[in-house]
């Protein structure tokens, strides 16, 4: 396409040659056209130099018709760029086509959106999808992003099928039905905006939390909450009217959707983080509802299993002569499995009669029973755990009332029935395999994750995959443990027991390298959940200015085994603890009066005027020779006079006075070779900024009143905010902005500016005058004021 007169074309023409001719992008091959919305076109490329398949969105030339409109698109499209969360689709480049066209390039995913999913029925697949947005949402807020336009459209599956979150706002058009922007407009998507939104005022995160609780409503419901061919009456509907009910087998959810959905803003979630507590208390209860649910089919299994342990009793207990199973001498029957074989099937039936009495037969309000002192050891170091009370590998192994299992799928009644007739035979001609995953999955209802050693549900599915092969219901098995364990690693991590948190991902990268199954699907967010709790404690530390917190979250970071690399940006960025009157460093006393900002740097001060002692000090150093002094208010000056000789008397803290312009600033370089600093005369506007002197100032402003008898000490004056002493009625001084001018500015009040005339303002800068001073600046890098 750009080998085409685009200069030639209108916009309308444009944007229907894009929908008949794929462009052309250097470094893409471009495939094919995927669709078109009201605002771009999404085509399917390859990175050339990666040979990786993207997405390329091309912005229509309908949308962005103007220079603001492309310059807002390219500005918000690098500031999501920088983005990085594992929830977050990243944007690989953005750029422009010939005749001006904007495009930006992301990763292909393949798997569509979660509106073309029926997720009615999948509460656990709803509320995955809640924590992975909650987080991109928690992470870009916490970064001052607000996406404006969350829905099902923007809500993304990779080839893993992870849920990942898109188009953070980057562009928005007035054409489009759904979307519009431009001052006192609306920017996002009617169906999901909040009512602030719709009015086109500033948003905040919680307008995306709005639309977070509409999307819930949609995916449990499969409908949006209200519907309006008018856009106007759509609007009218989210500001006024009530949350429509949900169906009753999901009413559970109603309090949390009507809180994001409520019609203020103060009146919802406070943040993304929050909203994601409330999410795990829904969690929880659906956990416990499953329990009660399976309270009835316990009661039938408590018949079939005491008699199966009462048969396995007699049978062990008989000689060896009459230990035959009767699927051994029934009729037909030729199956018998090889000795070492039945031995561990052996042992499996036990330990599965053991796990499963003790489940069916603990109390009746449904929840597990405390495992024995002798049944579950705290971990040793050898065992990968760790010791003390606080350990989470011990918590893991023992009853948690406070976290229930989320993962662990309730009995079976048809298969508890199936087996009432003989559930020693369904036992003991249960494959091996089986019998493995059978145990792991009791053993994670009763919570033995890891421990004890050699008899935990991650022992089971070891076995199971040696006896099974790679069985898909292994793999289901072990997301059931890893969403029991969840919990855990998170409570370890609110605790700060880093320790127990590392121990349960040491069990997770056990577990996955001995199934050798590939990753357990949730395994990489919870190892992010490290990564997160780091950063959020290094983002906290920042923006609380304490050097001692991000000290603390590195050697934190350390512990958990993470690298500097993985919690960039947020690792190194820099503290800001300097703050506008602190001092500097070096011999010479000066105070912030201006703060770095970006690549500006700042302003540092003298707090007071140079004194006779210090220039006195210089004179004697350099031997620079006194310059002609003068009566600045007088036509004929008659009397000599010089800096050390002014015509009235001095103390050493006093301004000195008598000084040319060249010798102020022969001072501020010897100064500055000294020290190793570089001092300056202020600039006009510098000084108003370092003194505060307020225009047209009169004498006596800074507490000091022109008098005829000369000078008194230059800290006598008001000290303002920043720590800098007013020399208005005892000194004028000094300043840079006229290099070269035979009649240069002086600004301030000197002692001889008595009221009602001043005169003498505009001086000869090759005199000395016996009321003109001058204080000192220099510049404050950024790194002057921070810590790394």
């Amino acid at each position: 396409m750009s080998s085409l007169p685009q200069q030639e074309l209108s916009p309308s023409e444009l944007d229907e040659l894009l929908s008949a001719v794929l462009p052309e992008i250097p470094g893409y091959r471009v495939v094919r056209l995927l669709g078109r919305g009201g605002m771009s076109y999404v085509y399917l490329g390859i990175q050339e130099s990666l040979d990786r398949q993207v997405a390329i969105k091309v912005i229509s030339p309908l949308a962005l018709n103007d220079e603001v409109s492309l310059l807002r698109f390219e500005r918000e499209a690098r500031t999501i760029a920088k983005l990085q969360h594992p929830s977050i689709v990243a944007i690989h480049a953005v750029g422009r086509m010939d005749g001006g066209l904007l495009y930006y390039v992301m990763p292909y995913l393949s798997h569509g959106h979660v509106g073309r999913r029926d997720l009615r029925n999948e509460q656990s697949r709803i509320i995955g999808v809640l924590r992975a947005l909650l987080g991109a949402l928690d992470y870009a807020h916490a970064q001052g992003i607000v996406h404006r336009d969350v829905k099902a459209e923007n809500v993304l599956f990779d080839q893993n099928d992870r849920p990942m979150l898109t188009d953070f706002g980057i562009a928005t058009s007035k054409r489009d039905k759904s979307r519009m922007t431009g001052a006192g407009n609306a920017i996002g998507s009617w169906g999901y905006m909040a009512p602030e939104q719709a009015r086109g005022e500033r948003v905040d995160a919680r307008a995306d939390l709005y639309s977070v609780g509409v999307l819930t409503y949609e995916m449990l419901t499969g409908t949006l909450p209200f519907h309006s061919e008018e856009t106007v009456a759509l609007a009218l509907m989210h500001a006024m009217d009530p949350v429509p009910p949900l169906p009753p087998d999901k009413a559970h959810w109603y309090p949390f959707i009507e809180r994001a959905m409520a019609k203020r803003p103060e009146g919802r979630f406070a943040s993304a983080r929050e909203m994601l507590l409330a999410l795990d208390a829904i969690a929880l209860e659906r956990a416990a509802a499953a329990d009660a649910r399976a309270l009835p089919v316990r009661a039938r299994a408590q018949a079939w299993l005491t008699q199966a342990a009462t048969r396995l009793k007699a049978r062990a207990s008989a000689p060896p002569a009459l230990r035959t199973s009767r699927s051994e001498s029934a009729p037909g029957s030729g199956r018998r499995w090889p000795r070492p074989v039945a031995l561990a099937a052996g042992s499996l039936v036990l330990l599965a009669l053991v796990l499963v009495l003790g489940v069916w037969f603990s109390g009746r309000d449904g929840s597990a029973p405390a495992l024995p002192p002798a049944a579950a050891p705290p971990p040793s170091a050898a065992d990968g755990g760790t010791s003390g009370a606080g350990s989470e590998v011990a918590l893991a192994d023992a009853d948690d009332a406070a976290i229930r299992d989320r993962g662990a799928a309730p009995a079976d009644a048809a298969a508890v029935d199936a087996a009432a007739d003989d559930p020693e035979e369904t036992l003991l001609t249960m494959p091996p395999g089986e019998l493995a995953l059978l145990t792991a999955t009791e053993q994670i209802r009763r919570k033995r994750l890891t421990q004890p050693k050699g008899d935990s549900a991650i022992d089971s599915l070891l076995s199971a995959r040696q006896l099974l092969g790679p069985d898909p219901r292994v793999a289901a098995t072990a997301e059931q443990w890893l969403a029991a364990v969840a919990p855990y690693v998170q409570a370890a991590l609110a605790r700060r027991d880093d320790a127990g948190a590392v121990a349960f991902i040491g069990h997770i990268d056990r577990l996955e390298q001995g199934l050798a199954m590939g990753d357990i699907k949730g395994a990489g967010a919870l190892r992010e959940s490290l990564t997160t709790a780091v950063r959020t404690d290094l983002r906290d530390a920042v923006a609380h200015k304490d050097p001692a917190a991000r000290n603390a979250a590195r050697q934190r970071a350390a512990r958990l085994g993470l690298p500097a690399a993985r919690l960039e940006p947020e690792y190194s960025q820099p503290i800001v603890t300097g703050q506008l009157g602190d001092a500097l460093r070096g011999s010479v006393a000066t105070v912030i009066v201006r703060m770095p900002e970006g690549s500006t740097p700042g302003l540092g001060a003298m707090p007071a005027a140079v004194t006779l002692g210090e220039y006195g000090a210089y004179a004697k150093a350099t031997g620079r020779p006194a310059s002609q002094c003068r009566i600045r208010t007088a036509v004929i000056t008659v009397k000599a006079r010089s800096w050390s000789s002014p015509g009235f008397a001095q103390a050493a803290d006093h301004p000195v006075v008598c000084v040319s312009e060249a010798d102020a600033q022969a001072y501020a370089a010897w100064l500055g070779q000294r020290d190793g600093v570089r001092y300056r005369l202020p600039t006009q506007a510098e000084w108003r900024l370092a003194s505060g002197a307020p225009a047209n100032a009169a004498c006596g402003a800074a507490g000091l009143r022109c008098q005829s008898s000369g000078t008194v000490s230059a800290t006598a004056g008001a000290k303002n905010g920043n720590g800098v002493h007013s020399t208005l009625g005892n000194v004028r001084e000094w300043t840079s902005d006229c290099a070269g001018c035979r009649e240069h500015p002086t600004l301030g009040l000197g002692w001889r500016d008595a009221e009602p005339s001043r005169k003498g303002a505009q001086v000869n800068p090759e005199f000395g005058y016996d009321d003109l001073g001058f204080r000192l600046v220099r510049e404050v890098p950024r790194e002057a004021v921070e810590q790394r």
